[in-house]
């Protein structure tokens, strides 16, 4: 089993290609909250639409490498260590969607301190 850097084959080409996506809607995203001062705890394309659709297109596409890194490591044999990052940073992905989706369903809830009038 040879490992190496860069991917061989094309759809291991494409899941980096979409990683490095991935990343750059991430950058995109943090440059965009700043530059809107967003005060917004859990964007959505609804509340936020630029900053929201950023984000969410970040997950899409981090989501999508790792379905492709998946189909490259089974079909084509694919050891490189760009997909095998592409395939570690879809499953974040996947765990951060899950994570805004509780988020946005359980809505903000007050923490409890205790102590006399003090919640977060």
């Amino acid at each position: 089993m040879k490992i190496v850097v860069m991917p061989e084959t094309r759809p291991g080409k494409y899941s980096v290609a979409l990683f490095m996506t991935s990343l750059c809607l991430a950058a995109a995203a943090g440059v965009i909250s700043s530059v809107q001062k967003n005060t917004i705890e859990y964007p959505n394309p609804i509340n936020s639409p630029l900053l929201g659709t950023t984000i969410y297109l970040m997950f899409l596409a981090g989501i999508i490498a790792a379905i492709v890194g998946v189909i490259a490591v089974v079909n084509g044999n694919e050891h490189s260590i760009l997909v095998y990052v592409s395939l570690l940073f879809g499953v974040l992905s996947i765990l951060g969607i899950m994570m805004l989706s509780i988020g946005n369903l359980l809505g903000q809830q007050a923490v409890v301190i205790p102590g006399p009038n003090r919640t977060l």
